[in-house]
């Protein structure tokens, strides 16, 4: 049986076709498309697939709200329904999931080579797994069960209210607040948010023209302003990590995905993330004993889309 998997994006979205074996699968072709340079999900799904082939089950993943099975997507002008997709393409089964509950249940997939571990803790098997990953927002999900059953849960915690733990932070708040009338933590935690971060770091307007890639490249060039501004963002992303450790009670891990973190792994690794994340007294022993990883590997999104279609194929969802 052939499966058909996809995590789609703003920027690009990865398609994947794979032939089930055994309990596993087996990649037949996989391509990056620039998701602007098509009108629909359907013209997407035309350049990938061949005429004629046979599909069992098909997963799609994508950034937007699913409701009944159909999205309208946040970074995209598409609509993307499920049942309209199984007629059009002659697909078995087709379903919708949220690009981060799909990383999720990618999380099973990964290997050593697809982590790099920031704390090695003491996991408990089977434990509840969490997901926070910071790019053009802040997306989070939770992972329970084993992985023969996991059940992913889906989250809005991106969009909770930032919580400063100390002066620097608080005058960060105090200016950012009349602007903006609320802090969530994604207002601090994705690619705009660092910019916000630079620019108080370095002393600019509020207008100031700013990337977030760039940034990025000058932190890690030893420019001052951007390596204070990342040295930040980790903290503030430890903090917020931790936090959601506590409230999920995730003794199975906690994981950082997205388009930021990985790239400034460099960075990252001296210990203010970390120290962040077990900062939490009383609780410190226990921040201590789960494990938090960054996700390095890009398909996560992808491979999490494979291992839902191939639960699909099997009848096991």
């Amino acid at each position: 049986m052939r499966i058909l998997a996809a995590d789609i994006g703003g920027s690009q979205s990865r398609l994947l076709l794979a032939e089930l074996e055994g309990e596993a699968w087996r990649t037949l072709r996989r391509h990056t498309f620039p998701s602007p340079d098509f009108a629909s999900v359907e013209a997407l799904l035309d350049g990938f697939l061949a005429g004629g082939e046979t599909v069992a089950a098909a997963c799609l993943a994508v950034a937007g709200p699913v409701a009944s099975q159909r999205v309208a997507l946040t970074n995209l002008p598409w609509i993307v329904d499920a049942a309209a997709l199984a007629t059009r393409f002659g697909l078995r089964q087709v379903r919708i999931v949220n690009d981060f509950a799909a990383q999720a249940h990618g999380l099973p997939a990964l290997d050593a080579d697809g982590i790099c571990t920031l704390q090695a803790g003491a996991p408990v098997a089977d434990g509840l797994r969490a997901l926070m990953g910071a790019g053009t927002g802040l997306g989070v999900a939770l992972l329970a069960g084993p992985d023969a059953h996991p059940r992913a849960l889906p989250s809005e915690g991106g969009h909770a209210d930032f919580a400063p733990r100390n002066a620097e932070e608080m005058a960060l708040v105090q200016d950012l607040l009349p602007r903006h009338g609320r802090i969530s933590l994604e207002t601090l935690l994705c690619g705009r948010g660092l910019e916000r971060l630079y620019r108080r770091a370095a002393g600019l307007a509020d207008d100031a023209p700013a990337s977030a890639r760039a940034i990025g490249e000058a932190a890690l060039a030893g420019e001052p302003a951007a390596r204070d501004a990342v040295a930040l963002f980790g903290r503030l992303l430890g903090a917020a990590a931790g936090n959601l450790a506590l409230t999920s009670l995730a003794l199975g891990g906690v994981y950082l995905s997205g388009g930021i973190t990985p790239k400034l792994l460099p960075l990252l690794r001296d210990g203010g993330l970390r120290e962040a994340f077990c900062d939490k007294p009383p609780m410190r022993a226990l921040m201590e004993r789960i494990p938090l990883h960054v996700v390095t590997d890009e398909l996560l999104g992808l491979k999490g889309a494979a291992q839902l279609a191939a639960r699909l194929a099997r009848g096991l969802d």
